[in-house]
């Protein structure tokens, strides 16, 4: 509801600019001469001066006597005479009218761009008087809308929720004093990947891939990430090339086996947990005990959320190295938990025909961080139905209570770096179980 208008400030400021309007025409007609009147036709002057003209040009003749020549100039004085008796004639000139125009006088002048100036104030603080307002709370000194008081209750949220831990910070400051260490590299993105910094852990394995390309555990871990962004190709084959690069490394078969259940391909998932027995045959019953829970999750989810399947052997949250060497938390840890998932109708929108790409479905936590689930689809053919559950979650965490939905058709596939002009979509405050469509403008 707007606030009262306040009518005795705009009467003020009416009558100030009436006041000044009377001044200014006031000031100009004193300062401006008046008009001469127009004079009377002057045809008894013009008689005179044509009477003139003719009778010097009669008196410039030469053969004129001397008695007619006498009479010519008593006739021609008489003329003059009776020019000089007749009164100047009246000039109405525009210009010798604008010349004898006497200047503004420079009080005058002083006078009017005050008054002016304080016109243009009071006009400003009448403005300013109607359109303010108080502030609400929660709202910045600058004001603010809902949009500033989202971004500042996120940023109060997300230090509380990401407070540094001291591992972490001692693993960091390792690597700091001796960046060319790949395995402090390693053992920080382990660190990272187990509370779900997935920035960190690309960035630490990008480096230690930069120099040691087939370096095992950071190729497990990097696959990972992408696995969590949706690219299962490109996890897949990094997750193959660590297996050649060490058989031994156990975290590689199980996230390999994963992503084949994930694929409803159960044979080659079991394929996976065999050969990872065989290089392994120690681990045997923890595998196996993997394997079933990939199978359960995989045929019965609903079971394994209510309790099924389980015990000493179930992966926990953040994947323990089951060699005991150290790994990345594994995707079978996704089969604690399970909840309802989203189903996303995602359109393209008229003005974005023509685009195409992979098409990512983000969920993520209001309090920031790595999304907490993605979908990644190729070639799709819009619109397009997904559902997004804890399925697609790197650790198999069920959705958060509340979340932001995004969707993105993304130019050049890489999740983590967005192309100016890629269309998407989003929408605030999605719940579990919800049915959500988004037109990707």
């Amino acid at each position: 509801m707007n606030p009262p208008t306040d009518w005795a400030s705009a009467i003020a400021i009416l009558a100030a600019g009436l006041l000044l309007g009377a001044l200014f025409v006031y000031f100009y007609k004193r300062r401006t001469p008046a008009a001469p009147l127009a004079a009377e036709p002057d045809l008894a002057r013009r008689d005179l001066e044509a009477k003139r003209d003719a009778l010097v040009a009669e008196l410039r003749a030469p053969d004129v006597d001397a008695a007619e020549r006498a009479r010519l100039e008593r006739e021609t004085a008489d003329v003059l005479r009776q020019l000089d008796a007749m009164p100047a004639r009246a000039t109405s000139s525009a210009s010798t009218t604008a010349a004898a125009r006497p200047a503004m006088s420079p009080q005058v002048q002083g006078f009017l761009w005050g008054a002016g100036s304080m016109a243009l104030l009071a006009a400003l603080g009448f403005y300013v008087m109607n359109h303010a307002s108080d502030r609400k709370t929660g709202e910045g000194a600058t004001g603010g809308g809902p949009m500033q008081s989202a971004q500042q209750q996120t940023s109060t949220i997300a230090p509380a929720q990401q407070a540094p831990d001291p591992a972490v910070l001692q693993l960091e400051a390792a690597v700091q004093k001796d960046p060319n260490n790949l395995q402090l590299r390693n053992e920080l993105a382990q660190a990272y990947l187990e509370r779900e910094n997935l920035m960190g852990v690309f960035e630490q394995t990008r480096v230690v891939l930069a120099k040691s390309p087939n370096d095992s555990r950071a190729l497990t871990f990097q696959a990972l990430v992408r696995m969590s962004m949706g690219d299962q190709a490109s996890a897949k084959q990094m997750l193959q090339q660590a297996t050649k690069s060490d058989p031994k490394n156990l975290d590689s078969w199980v996230a390999l086996a994963w992503i084949d259940a994930q694929n409803g391909k159960i044979d080659e998932a079991q394929s996976y947990i065999a050969e990872a027995t065989r290089q392994v045959p120690a681990e045997k019953a923890r595998l196996d005990a993997v394997f079933a829970q990939m199978k359960q999750h995989v045929t019965d989810p609903q079971q394994l959320a209510q309790g099924g399947g389980g015990g000493e052997q179930q992966l926990p949250p953040g994947h323990p190295s089951i060699d005991g060497a150290g790994a990345a938390a594994s995707p079978a840890a996704s089969a604690q938990n399970s909840g309802p998932s989203v189903r996303v109708t995602v359109d393209l929108d008229p003005s974005a025909k023509g685009k195409s790409g992979i098409l990512f479905v983000f969920a993520r936590n209001p309090a920031g961080g790595p999304p907490a689930a993605v979908k990644r689809l190729a070639d799709v053919t819009f619109p397009v139905t997904v559902e997004l559950s804890s399925a697609d979650s790197m650790l198999g965490q069920p959705l958060p209570a509340s979340f932001r939905l995004e969707a993105r058709l993304d130019s050049d596939g890489n999740a983590m770096t967005r192309t100016p002009g890629d269309p998407s979509a989003a929408q605030e405050n999605v719940t579990p179980g919800a049915a959500v469509r988004l037109s990707l403008k």
